[in-house]
């Protein structure tokens, strides 16, 4: 049997470009989620309908417990896919996708998203309720901050390592959504084990020319030979554990054995996966909404200096924005205080250009230098190994700052001062302002000399 693969492994999509049936497998996913064998062990007491931990649930029902039953799930979450199962449903669909790696990890689906290292795409199949989607890094630490206590001390990070606990006695031998993550990093070994090296484990939920009942049924067998079933590691794994049970997904005509993988025409593969018109219509509504919140907020982030709106950590600021944006806050600060400041002929907020012409300038002790003057010595400046010992280009500078000095500062009192005044910005060549700075230094290496032992290397000038 070949596959033919229609698409990439992972999707990877421009900006506003939606994900449609066929890029999320829709009639796949559909199978998964509405089979209703209930063989599989849930070690989690249920979120879902309150069944005790160990019962036997279907797919869906232990997929969404894992998801409810993860500490990086919120309650707002919890709380959503307890009240709207349908919610809890295609965020498990989604979720599915990003943890057989099917989804890219910059991707975005929800319309409020403001960083620029995602691409934000509207999910029409998956968003007829209310519910966020949120993105897929979020998804995945979802599914890997899932605890199981037989993980305990060591997580199973292979499948030996699942068939070695279900040898001895622990089923199932982790959750499911690690188990997926092993699948899914040994693509290879479970193709040329069960699927004769002709599609591997991502082609499952790839566009190709097999239909999704077949496939479905074939990840969910898959899934319960590693899961539930046993078999010594010296025998073929595709056939059930001697005297155990028969795995229910396998070929009615033989079994225990992988079912049959049902081959399409070009013809049949169309008629899968069809996205209808209301789901076009959701698409573009999606789309024009995270169209006009961009339009809306990109004057005011503009005003602010490149801050986020929303207090989230979707908000990326760069370090030039930062240094742009407390410069401007200086900037306004000095306006207030020298008004009459005249830079070129005219008044302006800037300090006289004549005093900060030369990025080499050594500033006043007494006085903090503008950070705008500052950028290029933080980034030219060569990095220096700190010594409490003023340099011969510094003492000119140390002997006036110890003429000026008033009443020796406490340990305490100097650190509330440096935390007040100083700018964690400025560069460390700076941080010898005064003899304040000098006695603490001193103080400092005095206590660690006595805790060495010995006196400072090298030794004092």
């Amino acid at each position: 049997m070949s596959s033919r693969r229609q698409s990439p492994k992972i999707l990877k999509k421009s900006d506003n470009a939606p994900l449609t049936r066929v890029d999320l497998q829709y009639d796949l996913l559909t199978s998964l989620f509405s089979d209703t064998n209930e063989v599989f062990t849930d070690p989690f007491p249920s979120q879902i309908d309150a069944r005790p931990a160990r019962s036997r649930v279907t797919f869906r029902n232990l997929y969404v417990n894992a998801i409810m039953n993860s500490p990086k799930a919120s309650k707002l979450l919890k709380d959503k896919m307890s009240d709207t199962p349908v919610f809890a449903t295609h965020f498990a669909m989604l979720s599915l996708l990003t943890n057989v790696g099917r989804i890219n990890t910059t991707m975005s689906f929800f319309p409020e998203m403001k960083t620029t290292i995602r691409t934000y795409h509207p999910v029409p199949a998956l968003q007829r309720t209310s519910g966020s989607l949120q993105d897929a890094p979020r998804l995945k630490s979802i599914l890997k901050a899932v605890v199981y206590d037989r993980d305990n001390p060591k997580i199973a990070t292979t499948l030996r390592d699942c068939r070695s606990r279900i040898e001895t006695g622990i089923s199932p031998p982790t959750h499911i959504a690690n188990l997926i993550f092993i699948l899914a990093n040994e693509t290879v070994s479970v193709s040329k084990l069960h699927f004769s090296g002709e599609i591997d484990f991502l082609d499952l939920f790839t566009s190709i020319n097999l239909s999704s009942d077949s496939r479905a049924r074939a990840f969910l067998w898959l899934v319960y030979n590693y899961y539930e079933a046993a078999f010594p590691m010296s025998e073929n794994p595709e056939s059930g554990p001697a005297g155990g049970n028969i795995n229910p997904f396998s070929n009615p005509s033989r079994p225990g054995e992988r079912p049959l993988l049902h081959q399409l025409t070009d013809a049949e593969v169309a008629l899968e996966n069809v996205d209808p018109d209301d789901e076009k219509e959701i698409s573009e509504k999606l789309i024009a909404q995270r169209m006009q919140l961009l339009a809306s907020q990109s004057p005011k982030d503009h005003s602010k200096g490149g801050k986020s709106l929303i207090k989230d950590d979707e908000s990326v600021i760069s370090i030039e924005s930062a240094i742009k944006t407390k410069g401007k806050r200086r900037s306004a600060a000095a306006t207030g205080k020298n008004k009459n400041v005249t830079i070129n002929g005219s008044e302006g907020d800037q300090p006289s250009p004549s005093r900060f012409a030369d990025v080499q300038y050594r500033p006043s002790h007494y006085q903090s230098t503008p950070l705008q003057t500052r950028q290029p010595r933080l980034i030219a400046a060569p990095i220096h190994r700190f010594s409490p010992y003023a340099r011969s280009h510094e003492r000119h500078w140390v002997n006036v700052a110890r003429t000026r000095t008033g009443p020796p500062r406490t340990l305490l009192e100097h650190a509330w001062h440096v935390v007040a005044r100083s700018d964690p910005l400025a560069d460390s060549e700076d941080e010898m302002e005064d003899e304040h700075c000098r006695n603490d230094y001193v103080q400092r290496l005095n206590i660690v000399c006595r805790l060495r032992g010995k006196s400072p290397t090298p030794e004092p000038e």
